[in-house]
């Protein structure tokens, strides 16, 4: 059930009705509920694999059950982490990568194995992280003995389900019991309509009127056309900003759903295109998942705690494991190679730059972040290339047609697309965002010292009558635009 659909629209009235119902009169029924819509919410699409969402939840229950039992009485875990993260990553492997290791096996040894076509279930990889997280959490002592209505919802809740934020037990599972005044859960209400409205103009506004440009050219290279300079580097700029909106707009929706309810799901997106480094771009992109990659498998690798070559080797080898876990194809592990490169890269500069004492002249300092955001765009726009190609011959194709290699031209480089661009530069780099938008009101949880959200002093959102016809005429526009229903990129991880 997309976010940008019908049926979620009104789902989601039934749910905020049905949760605010249960608020007044039964709260101890809100839990129940909301983990009963949620499974309804799974099913929509497909309801054998919520026997999948249900039987995974309840083999990590039982496991994190037990190894918090064995931590509180100082026993043995006899290898009760690692069976979990096993099972887990057993479970992504087979729904996930079975096909590409063994048609790879086939391709370099001519194994001629049969290559297994399972249907990918619905939001594996994000549960699973999210469960993987749990079990060790509780394998080092920081995870309390929850009960299972507590931990099924933390595992199925809706607003994240699909496509993150990943979220942690400790973040979400503690406001499933707070209880809400009148006048929060009015103001909840209220900002909640104006995140999910935001994120669905970004949506069918933006992302989805991008894509189609992007799809034709990235289709032709597929298809083996030599593309032209204008041609590549429309795809190219299309497609960078059609990921961008279409992510921020899911995230959006995701918290202002989160929000209706009355709990908040983490930070995760926080105009990463301002960045003025990789380090940095990845501390605003799909920041859950940065944060996951960090506490869960790069400082389990060792960080930088054994020097600075064994730092860069660990960099690389959690960036080539975050592009797989994107996908089942080698363009997605290459893809986060490109990362580790770029952080590794960025790392290096920062060292010399601290050793020998480099710094801009304060004079020249503005113009050097800027030259420093424009160098960062243009290192993560490349990259995105090698992400939405099919395959390695298409993204060398696009990116040969970036310097001029081909002759094609199947889009023109119009004054209309020109402005688009201009449109599209000056928003990403010039207007505030959702989240400084609404900031005040608390709309997500922040992780501490990792991406502060920056104050804004224009288009700051208040719950008023003026904001309620503005965000009002925008909803109203975005649903009429709903008839072009495109799934969001996300879906796919």
């Amino acid at each position: 059930m997309p976010f940008n659909s019908y049926p979620y629209l009104a789902f989601l009235v039934v749910v905020v009705v049905g949760f605010c119902l249960c608020e007044r009169r039964w709260p101890a029924a809100r839990r129940g509920f909301l983990v009963l819509m949620s499974y309804a919410f799974y099913a929509w699409w497909r309801a054998d694999f919520l026997v999948l969402l249900i039987g995974s939840t309840l083999i990590n229950y039982a496991l994190g059950a037990a190894i918090t039992e064995r931590v509180m009485r100082g026993r043995a875990l006899h290898g009760l982490v690692p069976l979990g993260l096993a099972f887990n990553l057993g479970l992504i492997g087979l729904f996930k990568y079975a096909g590409l290791f063994v048609r790879t096996g086939d391709d370099l040894f001519g194994l001629h194995y049969p290559i297994p076509h399972l249907f990918l279930p619905l939001a594996i990889s994000f549960f699973t992280f999210e469960q993987i997280s749990y079990l060790i959490d509780a394998g080092r002592g920081r995870a309390p003995r929850y009960s299972f209505i507590d931990y099924a919802l933390f595992v199925s809740y809706f607003p994240h389900l699909i496509a993150g934020p990943i979220v942690r037990h400790n973040d979400l599972i503690p406001q499933f019991r707070n209880s809400r005044t009148p006048a929060q859960t009015s103001e909840d209400t209220a900002l909640g309509l104006t995140l999910f409205t935001i994120g669905l103009a970004k949506k069918t506004l933006i992302a989805d009127n991008l894509a189609p440009y992007a799809d034709t050219i990235f289709a032709a290279a597929q298809q083996g056309t030599h593309l032209g300079a204008g041609d590549a580097w429309l795809g190219t700029l299309f497609f960078g900003f059609q990921i961008y909106f279409d992510f921020s707009a899911y995230t959006d929706m995701a918290l202002g759903s989160s929000c209706l309810l009355g709990m908040r799901l983490p930070l995760n997106f926080n105009s990463p295109y301002k960045a003025a480094s990789v380090i940095e771009f990845w501390r605003r992109w799909h920041i859950s998942l940065s944060l996951f990659l960090r506490d869960y498998l790069y400082f389990s690798l060792g960080g930088n705690r054994h020097g600075t070559v064994r730092r860069y080797i660990n960099l690389m080898l959690t960036m080539l494991l975050g592009g797989l876990w994107h996908g089942a194809s080698w363009t997605f592990m290459l893809w986060g190679g490109l990362h580790g490169l770029y952080l590794v890269l960025n790392h290096l500069f920062r060292d010399m730059a601290r050793t020998l004492h480099l710094a801009p002249p304060p004079a020249w300092r503005a113009c050097a972040r800027a030259s420093a955001v424009l160098l960062t765009f243009a290192a993560v726009t490349l990259a995105w290339v090698v992400f939405r190609a099919a395959d390695l011959g298409t993204a060398g194709r696009v990116l040969a047609g970036l310097i001029g290699l081909g002759r094609s031209q199947l889009v023109s480089v119009s004054p209309l697309a020109i402005a688009a661009l201009a449109a599209l530069f000056t928003i990403v780099w010039l207007a505030p965002n959702s989240m400084q938008i609404t900031w005040r009101f608390r709309p997500a949880l922040a992780p501490e010292q990792y991406s502060p959200v920056a104050d804004t002093n224009w288009l700051v959102w208040r719950p008023d009558a003026r904001n309620a016809i503005v965000y009002g005429v925008l909803c109203i526009v975005a649903v009429l635009a709903l008839s072009s229903l495109s799934p969001f990129i996300y879906f796919q991880f």
